[in-house]
């Protein structure tokens, strides 16, 4: 086997998969736009932008890459309001020429990560098959992505598998979260009043288990579906999350008013059975695990 290139690798997911991929004695490229740097033998930094196809086949070329996971995109609806042109330019423009690259390249497989964003408001379970409702210059790109992925395994010969995480929190998270408000606060010993939201209800899956989602894909051979879901199976309101932190940091000040979070999607349960059988993923930190290692590594870190 050949190298992977991550798009996005020193992202909050892209960082947690080039580990998770080198740990496992994988060549892992992980492709930014920023210089970056790497102690890993086995990762190799390399600075570049998605719309330059040409950089994107010699560095396919020089680093025997058959594999990409995409992560790189403006990651955020709401940001996206404010910035639809940027968000599309990114999100849409830059997985065309992320696909182009890999058809030039020979590669022969491209995990592409879209978002739950794409089944919008969507109050019954949700599950692979769920119809699109798309209601965001974000959500709108995704589904774009997913599109075109489907166009080019059909009519250009690539083996493109999208999956679609839902809330992604953990140690790493630079995008507005009410998760990490909560966490931040809990690590830093401050109180903090969150005037409404406690009632929302989020499938809240960590970030390496949505890492262990992409590798699995990598990996699966025999696929009969071009998306999955990636979840961890279980709705908590931010009131729970809350109650979970004070748990864990007794005499955490965190007070949350009642009713939904503005901004973000009111979701039924996600269903975890087709990702199960035929990806065969689960996800392997709950909740209490995931907010006690969150919580941790804010003690310690900004982010």
């Amino acid at each position: 086997m050949g190298s992977i290139l991550v798009t996005g690798g020193s992202g909050f997911l892209g960082r947690h998969l080039v580990e998770r991929l080198a740990a496992a004695g994988e060549p892992v490229v992980s492709y930014n736009r920023d210089h970056t740097e790497h102690a890993d033998p086995l990762v190799t930094p390399v600075q570049g932008e998605l719309y330059d196809v040409g950089r994107l086949v010699r560095v396919c070329d020089q680093h025997g890459v058959d594999r990409i996971v995409h992560t790189a995109a403006m990651s955020h609806p709401g940001v996206s309001y404010e910035m639809p042109v940027g968000t599309f330019a990114a999100n849409v423009d830059g997985t065309l020429q992320l696909f182009e690259a890999a058809r030039l390249a020979g590669v022969a497989r491209i995990v592409n990560f879209s978002s739950e964003a794409v089944f919008g408001d969507h109050a019954g379970p949700i599950d692979e098959d769920t119809a699109w409702r798309p209601d965001s210059p974000y959500a709108v790109s995704k589904v774009t992505g997913e599109l075109l992925a489907g166009v080019y395994n059909r009519h250009y010969g690539l083996d493109v598998i999208s999956l679609r995480p839902t809330e992604l929190y953990g140690p790493g998270n630079r995008m507005p979260s009410v998760v990490y408000e909560l966490a931040r606060a809990a690590a830093d010993e401050r109180s903090l009043r969150v005037q409404a939201g406690g009632g929302h209800r989020f499938d809240l899956v960590h970030v390496r288990d949505v890492a262990l989602a992409a590798e699995l894909a990598l990996r699966l051979d025999g696929r009969r579906r071009d998306a999955f879901n990636v979840c961890a199976g279980v709705r908590s309101s931010l009131s729970e999350v809350a109650e979970a932190i004070r748990a864990i940091v007794p005499g955490a000040d965190l007070q949350i008013g009642p009713g939904a979070v503005a901004g973000h999607y009111d979701q039924g349960p996600w269903q975890t059975a087709i990702a199960a059988e035929e990806l065969g993923y689960r996800a392997e930190w709950d909740l209490a695990r995931g907010l006690a290692d969150y919580v941790q590594w804010l003690r310690v870190n900004p982010w």
